[in-house]
């Protein structure tokens, strides 16, 4: 009876070392994923974005005050390297002073694909931030939707559920996307829990009446209220990542985009 009580504890003992040494060897992979994809992101910002040093949170509240007009983007992005050097599929650069947010954004054929790949085509968890593939390329629709992981380091598209607070889309209400043809100023005005396949993510519109409709749903979804102008020729940008309220459900933060030089 002994020997059956220790050849029991012997193996329950090799089976707990075995959980163990999966769970460590797990979070060492997560973690070594999370260094990794920090590491590319940053080396491709350094070689290919320059950041106008002039812009300040002051000029964010002057913006959201209206009383001045941005007439340049604050970050400057060499899409002709990038593309030639990098990958052909980048379409633009999404950008938001004092945030992780500093990615280039990519399009795919297949919204699966940059889930699991990074903007320079390495497999990676982390993926890329991505331009729904329905989506023109050139931010033309009424509705533009990006897609970005909620990544447990904060990376990606998780601080999406920093602005969900009123106070924090005040201190940063404006981001940039820069595109290959135009700059624009992202004003922020909404942003929500949402199912995933909600009106927010809706980017065709028959007609002005309907888009209308789509800004007052959007609105009267919103958690986070910051009052701006908006007309039914305006675009939108919509961020989107993944939220654990209840199953399939979403986070969006919605922006009218504005041309800039």
């Amino acid at each position: 009876m002994k020997i059956i009580r220790r050849f029991l504890l012997v193996v329950v003992s090799l089976v707990l070392l075995c959980v163990a040494g999966y769970s460590g060897y797990r979070v060492y992979t997560i973690q070594h994923g999370y260094s990794e994809a920090k590491q590319a992101y940053d080396k491709i910002s350094l070689e290919y974005v320059y950041y106008d040093g002039n812009s300040t949170e002051s000029d964010a509240e002057e913006i959201k005050n209206n009383s001045v007009a941005v007439e340049s983007s604050p970050v400057k992005v060499d899409f002709v390297d990038l593309r030639k050097n990098l990958n052909p599929e980048i379409c633009a650069w999404i950008w938001c002073q004092d945030t992780v947010i500093n990615y280039p954004v990519v399009q795919h054929s297949d919204n699966e694909h940059y889930l699991n790949y990074n903007v320079n085509g390495e497999p990676n968890a982390n993926g890329a931030i991505f331009l729904e593939a329905s989506n023109f390329n050139d931010f033309r629709d009424t509705n533009n939707i990006l897609h970005g992981h909620h990544m447990g380091d904060g990376s990606m598209f998780a601080s999406l559920d920093c602005w969900q607070v009123t106070d924090y889309l005040e201190k940063h209400p404006v981001m940039y996307l820069n595109t290959p043809s135009c700059n624009y100023r992202v004003d922020l005005f909404a942003g929500f829990t949402t199912p995933v396949h909600s009106k927010a993510y809706q980017y065709e519109f028959s007609s002005l009446s309907e888009i209308n409709a789509w800004i007052d749903w959007v609105r009267n979804e919103s958690a986070i209220h910051l009052e701006i102008d908006l007309s039914p020729l305006d675009r939108f940008l919509t961020l989107s990542t993944c939220a654990y309220s209840y199953e399939d459900a979403r986070t969006v933060l919605i922006g009218r985009l504005t041309p800039i030089e």
